[in-house]
Formats: C-alpha cells, structure tokens, sequence
C-alpha cells in the first residue's frame, strides 16, 4: 500500500496508507447472441508488413498493388492474430530497429502546427509523502453539491490507517467533514497551496477529501481533479 504524508486542521500531521477507489462494473459485454466476451490486444501487422516497409521494397505504387493483391505481403501469416500479453514500450528509430539511450524532447506547437521551442522535458517530482511537506488542509470548503458541479473528478483514492492513532487521526477528519456535509481542498509544497502529483512527472491534481462515518467505520476519501468546469458564456 503507497502512503501519503497528511496533516490536519491542526497542523498534525502522519503517514497513512492510501489506495484506489474501483467502482464495481455493472455492465456486462456481450454479443448478439447473449454470449459473453473480453476485450484483448491482438497482433495486426509486423514491422516488415507495414505500408511503409512495402514501399520501400516496391516503391511504384502499380507494382505493390499488384504484389498485395497476388501475394498479400501486407499481413505475417505466423504472427497475424496472435493475442498480446505482458507489452513493454520501447523506442525504435527510423530504420525500425531498437533505440537506446534515448534522449526525450519536448516540443511546443503554434496553432498552425509550426515548432515554436523544443526543449529538454521537465521533471516533476512527486510530493505527496514527503518528509517534511505534508499535504495540508487550505481551510477551504466546498459543500459537496458545489464541488461536483464546479469539478470533474478523475481519480478517487481511500485513505487507510495504519496503525491505531492513525484511525483516530483519519477518522477526526472524517467526522469533521460529514458534519459540515462539505469536502475540504488541500495543497503540497511548502505554502500547502500546490498541486497534488501522486508520481514522478505525473499529471497535478486538485485535491479534495470527504468523509463518511457510521459507527465506529469511517471512509475519507480523497478525490482529485485537473479540470474545472465553467459556464458558457451567454450567447
């Protein structure tokens, strides 16, 4: 279980486990017929049965035509259809071979499609459970009828206790936020105002936690967003 590094209203803060939230499916596939079916990555064409590979071995356009339809060199007859499991990403150069040490670039585009900069990529370290930066409540709370019509929620994750302190510490928090019926907005970084990234060089998030208490069962959940939404203007 990944942790994150949380303080309270208080300023207290503590490591605590956290998790995906999954939404049970509901929704069964199926074909016409009724009968049940899975989604899956098959095997369509090969480096050397791509267009381009093709054109390059025939580069007149009557003569491939005539070699596709004569000989079907467009498709690998020992690997076409074959299902793909367990896929790792690598980089190829032009020639289609393996690329290493890969030197990434980031390029900045003008609407019309021209480079304006290239540069080296950013990184962005993630700062959720570091030692001496908690996430921090910002004393901002939306009540939940506003939030969900103000943000689009992407990403759900349940914050776990991991010892019996930490299930008084999280489940205060739950308490106080099912009381007020609102979610409270929280921030990394030094001032405890900036986004949340849960991975290096991975995307930023808002943050919002709400809590759920019956008994002595709580859940607090922390929802993120990276986008608002805004009413149209008139007209």
């Amino acid at each position: 279980m990944r942790t994150i590094h949380l303080a309270n209203a208080e300023r207290l803060d503590a490591e605590v486990g956290f998790e995906p939230v999954r939404a049970k499916r509901t929704v069964r596939r199926a074909a016409p017929g009724g009968v049940a079916f899975e989604s899956g990555r098959i095997l369509d064409e090969t480096a050397g049965t791509t267009v381009e590979a093709l054109r390059k071995e025939t580069p007149d356009a009557v003569a491939l035509g005539r070699r596709i339809v004569e000989g079907d060199p467009e498709i690998d007859l020992e690997l076409a259809g074959r299902r793909l499991e367990g896929l790792h990403k690598v980089y190829v150069t032009d020639a289609g071979e393996v690329a290493f040490d890969v030197a990434l670039r980031e390029r900045v585009v003008a609407p019309d499609g021209t480079v304006k900069e290239e540069r080296a990529p950013a990184e962005t370290p993630a700062n959720v459970a570091l030692e001496k930066l908690p996430v921090r409540w910002t004393g901002k709370l939306f009540p939940k009828k506003a939030a969900i019509r103000r943000f689009a929620f992407g990403r759900c994750l349940a914050l776990r206790h991991v010892n019996g302190l930490t299930y008084k510490f999280l489940r205060e928090m739950a308490e106080t936020l099912a009381s007020k019926r609102a979610m409270m907005l929280v921030g990394a970084g030094e001032k405890g105002a900036g986004p949340l990234v849960l991975d290096r060089n991975g995307t930023p998030y808002r943050g919002f936690l709400e809590g759920r208490v019956d008994g002595d069962r709580y859940l607090l959940l922390l929802h993120l967003t990276n986008l608002e939404l805004k009413e149209l203007p008139n007209g």
